[in-house]
């Protein structure tokens, strides 16, 4: 009978709950006190592209960053050919299609999210705007490169985490001045960070 009762109990620990992450090790995401984060009813997450050189494929690269941090599928993105059914519209003066610079990071390139207002509901009004552009007096390679990085940073956003990090080793750091984000993907810190919203019980709501 041992065996059985065995058996039984590794199947009783397989089904059980996942516990929430804990918050040790994270940064902070709200935005005065508001939470956001896209729900399991609105996965995959939509985003669009402006088809400019490379920029699908660093979107496309940007969510696949976030989407493999999460165990439970807890977010997950694709891209859309037609911007009006887009959750996130993502637009580029250009983007070089080139293999990125291997080497340090420099400032090559800025980006900003626009995260849109809300109804008397809480609810926001319309697709959240990323705007990536080139800093003039770099090769390609080097836009490319930091292209690449600020690509995922400003997804993050996008994702709803709204601050920055204080650590450069996370993709989700903020720079000031001409300093250029460090980081080639999320950190651990990111990752720990963005379960922890994912597991926080939102003040906003996506758009319709």
């Amino acid at each position: 009978m041992r065996r059985p009762l065995a058996v039984a109990a590794l199947l009783a620990i397989g089904c059980s709950e996942p516990t929430p992450p804990a918050r040790t090790g994270t940064y902070g995401f709200d935005a005065s006190g508001d939470v956001f984060h896209w729900p399991t009813e609105r996965l995959p997450v939509r985003f669009y592209a402006q088809p400019r050189g490379n920029l699908p494929r660093l979107v496309q690269h940007a969510i696949d960053n976030w989407a493999d941090l999460f165990l439970y599928g807890e977010f997950t993105g694709t891209l859309v050919a037609d911007s009006s059914g887009a959750d996130v519209i993502v637009a580029a003066d250009s983007a070089p299609d080139v293999p990125p610079d291997p080497g340090a990071p420099v400032y090559a390139c800025s980006g900003a999210t626009s995260v849109p207002s809300t109804d008397a509901g809480n609810r926001f009004t319309e697709p959240f705007h990323i705007r990536l552009a080139i800093l003039p007096g770099f090769t390609p390679a080097q836009v490319g490169a930091c292209l690449r990085r600020t690509a995922i940073h400003e997804a993050g956003h996008a994702l709803g985490l709204f601050q920055h990090s204080p650590d450069p080793a996370d993709i989700m750091w903020g720079p000031s001045g001409a300093t250029p984000i460090t980081a080639d993907r999320p950190s651990d810190q990111d990752r720990r960070t963005a379960e922890v919203l994912y597991h926080t019980t939102p003040t906003l709501l996506p758009p319709p």
